[in-house]
């Protein structure tokens, strides 16, 4: 019952997402931000979470997704019933899917990288997409849109602060390499 009401399930997403946030180390307003409008054209928008990448690039997700079909199908007996809101179930993943990804999260005047994140808090509901229909998935990244659950976002989060980190360490290397040649050319002289 407590997730039936789309803004405390919007709540709970956010709330679940910052726990993996602060378990893969991230830290905010450095390497996410959360509720940051953004304006593309006169149109508002407004992730849940934006993160940082190197080179002031920014990845965004949202976190709100439907349910309400997913809770119907788990409360009825009758098959024919189960069947319907299975089948809505899917529908409301796919009209949200399209949703996200015409909803400005990719833009370039704001440097995003070209997908936005999708996160579902939950495995088995995710894993109920991927076994009842897969496709989904595929239609999702054909729509530039990544679908996670709290694993994939733990990876997906662990890519990004790799390439931090790495970025961060050729930015070092780079730095280092010049102050090396300036002091060869010094010792030279």
């Amino acid at each position: 019952q407590a997730l039936a009401d789309n803004r405390a399930r919007g709540q709970w997403g956010e709330r679940i997402a910052e726990d993996i946030l602060r378990l893969s180390g991230f830290i905010e307003g450095i390497n996410y931000t959360k509720q940051t409008s953004i304006e593309i054209d006169g149109k508002k928008t407004r992730p849940d979470f934006t993160f940082n990448l190197p080179n002031s690039m920014t990845v965004n997700m949202d976190c709100k997704f439907p349910l309400d079909n997913y809770l119907k199908f788990l409360e009825v007996e009758a098959q024919s019933d189960k069947a319907a809101y299975r089948k809505n179930f899917l529908n409301d993943i796919r009209s949200r899917v399209k949703e996200i990804g015409k909803r400005n999260y990719i833009t370039p005047e704001q440097n995003t990288v070209d997908c936005v994140l999708i996160f579902i808090p939950n495995e088995q509901i995710y894993r109920f997409i991927h076994e009842e229909d897969s496709s989904i998935i595929d239609e999702a990244l054909k729509e530039q849109v990544i679908i996670c659950s709290p694993i994939t976002l733990y990876i997906v989060l662990a890519v990004i602060r790799q390439s931090v980190e790495n970025f961060k360490l050729e930015q070092s290397s780079k730095e280092i390499l010049k102050l090396l040649t300036e002091f060869k050319k010094q010792w030279e002289q």
